[in-house]
């Protein structure tokens, strides 16, 4: 190759390096966006759960978030790919490393917390309050899991692994 041409392919494959991965980087960010806002619709069902035990919503209203908030918990662990922490992204992302150090015990929180869920959408089809309180209790107990040798399963995985956002 001749001097000249390589003065310009050696530019060009340096911006398509950079372009590549600033594409990446780019899907990084869109991915903690998207659940940064799948937690705030978890948030928004259990805030709905809540509402109906104060007597401020209907059940209906608390099924329908009761079945978003199985659903929602079933995908999180697709919602955190490598690369997408609070190392790479400080201020953006609360993810601790953890998440990507500890895989296993992070999807077996998942787990439980889809275990909880699953049983709290199950007594929400019925009216029993009680009961539908002491399953939400085992969702949202001690959230920060900060309080509780027994946090409920929100608790139990962020304690672990998410960073408290700073107030």
């Amino acid at each position: 190759m001749k001097q000249s041409a390589k003065w310009i392919v050696l530019p060009a494959i340096v911006v398509l390096v950079g372009l590549y991965a600033g594409a990446a980087r780019s899907d990084d960010a869109s991915i903690i966006d998207e659940r940064q806002a799948h937690m705030k619709a978890q948030f928004k069902d259990i805030a709905t759960i809540r509402a109906f035990l104060e007597d401020k919503a209907d059940l209906a209203a608390a099924q329908s978030a009761g079945a978003d908030l199985a659903t929602r918990i079933a995908k999180i662990p697709d919602l955190f790919p490598k690369g997408t922490g609070l190392d790479a992204y400080p201020g953006k992302s609360f993810a601790k490393p953890a998440i990507w150090s500890d895989h296993d015990k992070f999807v077996e929180a998942d787990k439980n917390a889809l275990t909880a869920a699953e049983a709290l959408n199950a007594v929400l089809k019925g009216d029993d309050k009680d009961a539908i309180k002491a399953a939400a209790g085992n969702m949202t107990r001690d959230f920060w899991g900060t309080s509780s040798p027994n946090p409920g399963a929100c608790g139990g995985c962020h304690s672990t692994f998410t960073l408290k956002r700073p107030s």
